[in-house]
């Protein structure tokens, strides 16, 4: 009987040792980057109805801060630990392909749900290999206060930054109410300079004729132009918020909503907070402006879910995008976070043919995203230092932008 048990024993072990346990769950973990408008019961029973669903799956959604996401994700990753999905923006794409930690997710999902996602949500499709699902896409443009607008005689939302400039005039009372927001403290996105900068026909780099990116040309004459705007903006017409060092894009956001802001350049995200908030004053949309005699190229910014090559079930981890793409979570989780429909299904229903949705589709027209680097985070950090610098009056926009194009070139080339 003794050595009947030993043998039970020792086989028991055997998969403990050798393996996954007989009849364990297969683990999945996803990070979700915590957009704005997205309530903790929405992923919080999207978890749950998974598990339920897949009884042999144990799926964790851990939630993070978007500005703390890349970072932890790059700790994660360099401890051998990452997660076997994660939202990414998709311009850090490049940098995870670059130290090869990236699992190509075509490949694991339906082509029922590939067929179903909007072509020009696919930026993460490289070489005709789609390595990320996209999970948001959508342009940025202008809010502003029809209420405010009306009293002051004006008609409707600025074409260009120069009559932008004019009603934030007209309007800014401080320190009660301001004409125009300004982030200027470090973010994980470089969106306000982007803003500007795309409004005067400028970008991040030079397109080489293969369209592969060139030199940095943030301090041509495009970018100087821009930077020193938004400077005039802050330090000489002074029509923003003071203290904008201090403000990222969501404190900013935050004075728009409590109702001490005119005008905001910000994403469909807002819209979501202040229907949320029952605010009791009227807002309205407008295009981002551009420049007078420019051409105008609002941002356009995607995010999409990224498999990692290290997961140990990716199969556990496909079957649990399958269940999220479904319509019914896809319309739960747009509706939350205020951005276009990724998946054409859903695209198609009643809620999405609201006025938002028809200005986010006007200012797909010519809209630029990010450039698609490895080194683009380290980039983002060098411009937003050059743009405080600037702000605080230690540099002029020329000189800090000469700097930042330099710095730029130079970690390219290491």
């Amino acid at each position: 009987m003794k050595k009947i048990g030993l043998i039970a024993m020792t086989l028991s072990l055997i998969p403990l040792l050798f393996g996954t346990p007989v009849g364990a769950k297969k683990e999945v973990s996803f990070f979700l980057a915590l957009y704005d408008g997205l309530r903790p019961e929405y992923y919080q029973d999207l978890n749950r109805a998974f598990n339920e669903a897949n009884p042999d799956i144990d799926l964790k959604v851990i939630p993070v801060d978007w500005n703390k996401l890349h970072d932890k994700l790059v700790v994660a990753i360099a401890g051998g630990r990452p997660p076997d999905l994660s939202v990414i923006g998709t311009r850090w794409l490049l940098e995870f392909l670059d130290i090869g930690v990236v699992e190509p997710i075509e490949k694991h999902l339906s082509k029922e749900l590939i067929d179903n996602i909007e072509p020009g949500a696919m930026e993460a499709r490289i070489n005709n290999v789609l390595y990320a699902l996209p999970v948001a896409a959508g342009p940025r443009f202008l809010y502003y206060r029809s209420d405010i607008f009306k009293k002051h005689g004006i008609a409707g939302p600025p074409d260009t930054f120069e009559e932008m400039l004019t009603y934030a005039q007209k309007i800014n009372n401080p320190p009660n109410f301001y004409g125009v927001g300004m982030s200027g403290k470090k973010y994980v996105e470089l969106t306000e300079f982007a803003y500007y900068l795309l409004g005067n026909d400028g970008y991040f780099f030079e397109i080489n004729p293969d369209g592969s990116y060139g030199k940095c040309r943030v301090n041509d004459e495009a970018g100087v132009g821009a930077l020193t705007f938004m400077n005039d903006l802050v330090n000489k017409y002074k029509v923003t918020q003071s203290g904008v060092t201090a403000y990222t894009r969501d404190e900013v956001q935050d004075l728009f909503v409590s109702g001490k802001l005119g005008i905001i350049l910000i994403g469909a995200y807002t819209d979501v907070i202040l229907k949320q908030r029952g605010v009791t004053f009227k807002w309205d949309y407008g295009l981002i402006p551009r420049f007078a005699g420019k051409d105008r190229h609002p941002l356009m910014i995607t995010d999409s879910i990224m498999m990692f090559e290290a997961s140990k079930n990716k199969e556990a981890a496909a079957k649990f995008l399958e269940f999220f793409y479904q319509d019914e979570w896809r319309l739960g989780f747009d509706k939350q976070v205020g951005f276009p429909p990724v998946l054409k299904s859903v695209g198609k229903m009643p809620y999405f043919q609201a006025p938002i949705y028809k200005v986010m589709v006007n200012s797909m027209s010519g809209a630029k995203g990010w450039p698609l680097i490895p080194q683009w985070a380290e980039c983002n950090d060098i411009i937003w230092d050059a743009i405080g610098a600037t702000f605080l009056g230690q540099k002029t926009p020329k000189e800090a932008l000469d700097e930042a194009a330099a710095r730029i070139d130079e970690i390219r080339e290491e």
